[in-house]
């Protein structure tokens, strides 16, 4: 007759078991995390191809990273000239779209909605490890002020606020940047993961080539780099209205495990450590790829 198993043998079994489970969970969730970093890498990648053909559209001009209508905020209905907002409009009418769009938002067009016709699919602007995103009338914005909801166009990307400055483009004259200007195109970043539509570096600061009226030291620009990664500066409703420091460096690190996809210049994309993206300027303030210009540091924010 066939012995059964003793209870100590049956404890041994799961006790093994329960070892296994530990050692390969946390290697499943590096290959998930690693999966999901590669398919971002490969929407910049589109991205970035999108804003090839754009270029080539527009005699080597990049899109400004926003058109101001001529209303002013506040607008309703026909008098809005986003386009997200019109289309909820005809599908849904007027009060509807103004319920689901803030009043900072009806009026404005952003660099997400001039790239469309090139990249043709809302999904690759939504980063894969970003819990928050939405892209156009889509996504969680419990985040946000009421008057700032879908303000952007989409929250997985941001563009390089040096190089596309305030004030932005109207709806009549664009405010785009050269591809001329840029002294290193591939070593200067058009475009990177975050959480708001625009950002800047951590230690930031004037820069000795910067042209026209933008001062980074003002406002709330020395804390955009807030909004690198799955961190957000503006942050509304149940949450604390802006990150500390310490939770905004993890929220950070959290898009891809303490890596940021970049889309440069040249429209080619990489993965890049995020301390490395966030600190660039600080640590190599002649040549940095934060720096349009390539002359260096006039002075740091305070």
């Amino acid at each position: 007759m066939r012995k059964a198993f003793t209870l100590i043998e049956l404890l041994v079994v799961i006790a093994i078991i329960a070892i296994l489970a530990a050692i390969l969970f946390p290697v499943f969730a590096q290959a998930k995390m690693a999966a999901k970093k590669t398919q971002g890498l490969a929407q910049a990648k589109q991205i970035g191809t999108s804003t090839q053909i754009y270029i080539a559209d527009y005699d080597d001009v990049f899109f400004p990273y926003r058109l101001n209508g001529p209303t002013g905020t506040g607008c309703s209905g026909a008098a809005c000239i986003n386009p997200d907002y019109q289309k909820m409009v005809q599908s849904k009418g007027v009060a509807a779209a103004d319920a689901f769009y803030g009043a900072r938002a009806r009026d404005v067009i952003f660099f997400k909605q001039m790239l469309d016709p090139y990249v043709k699919n809302d999904q690759i602007w939504r980063a894969p490890n970003h819990s928050f995103s939405w892209v156009g009338t889509e996504g969680n914005d419990g985040q946000t002020e009421t008057q700032f909801k879908r303000y952007g166009g989409q929250n997985s990307y941001g563009v390089n606020n040096y190089a596309f400055t305030a004030p932005a483009g109207t709806s009549t004259s664009g405010g785009g940047v050269s591809g001329t200007a840029i002294v290193e195109v591939s070593n200067t970043l058009l475009m990177v993961d975050a959480s708001y539509y625009n950002v800047l570096p951590r230690y930031t600061a004037r820069l000795v080539g910067a042209t026209g009226t933008f001062d980074p030291c003002s406002s709330t620009y020395p804390r955009y780099w807030k909004n690198l990664g799955n961190s957000y500066l503006f942050r509304f409703g149940t949450a604390a209205n802006e990150p500390s420091d310490a939770e905004a460096l993890k929220l950070i690190d959290s898009r891809y495990n303490g890596q940021l996809n970049v889309i440069r210049f040249d429209t080619s994309s990489k993965s890049m450590a995020s301390n490395k993206v966030m600190n660039d300027l600080r640590d190599n303030p002649t040549n940095s790829m934060w720096d349009p210009w390539k002359q260096g540091v006039v002075s740091v924010c305070p």
